[in-house]
């Protein structure tokens, strides 16, 4: 009788430990990013989102520019940035800036479909970003699938699991 109730009360801890670690997930934000420098997007309005990120239309995913790409525009360093911290960003061997984003394995997700043949926004997913004057810690926008499938509900597109799920 004592063991059942150790393995019944075990099993009642698991079940509770599961939960708690599954709201934790889907309730709390993603864990904050930090940029290695104080990027102002707003100062590159002018420029289209798809210059410095590739594959915004054309492809699956939306590439982060490396230092050396940014390096291209800027042949010196802008006033607002430290020498030092730019020679690091323009030095680095792959991009250096933090991705705001991430999608869990089991998702398929296509910026071409979305932004590209979908006509979307990059606003749509991505809220002000692109007129903030500092880094943000996280996407403005939170993505999960309760999001995604408003905007698939608002846009009148599939809501098929197998259409984004693997």
């Amino acid at each position: 009788m004592i063991r059942l109730r150790a393995v019944v009360s075990g099993a009642g801890f698991v079940a509770v430990a599961l939960g708690v670690a599954a709201a934790w997930i889907l309730v709390l934000p993603p864990a904050a990013a930090f940029q290695p420098i104080e990027f102002n997007h707003a100062k590159h309005l002018p420029i289209a989102c798809a210059t410095c990120h590739t594959g915004v239309v054309d492809g699956a995913r939306a590439g982060l520019p490396t230092g050396l790409f940014c390096a291209k525009c800027h042949a010196t360093a802008p006033a607002a940035v430290g020498e030092d911290d730019w020679a690091r960003v323009a030095q680095a061997p792959a991009s250096p800036w933090v991705a705001l984003t991430r999608l869990p394995a089991h998702v398929r997700f296509s910026h071409e479909r979305h932004v590209g043949a979908g006509q979307l926004e990059c606003a749509s997913c991505h809220g002000d970003i692109g007129t903030r004057t500092a880094p943000v810690p996280r996407n403005p926008v939170r993505l999960d699938m309760s999001t995604c499938l408003a905007c698939h509900r608002r846009e009148n597109v599939t809501e098929d699991c197998a259409a984004c799920h693997r």
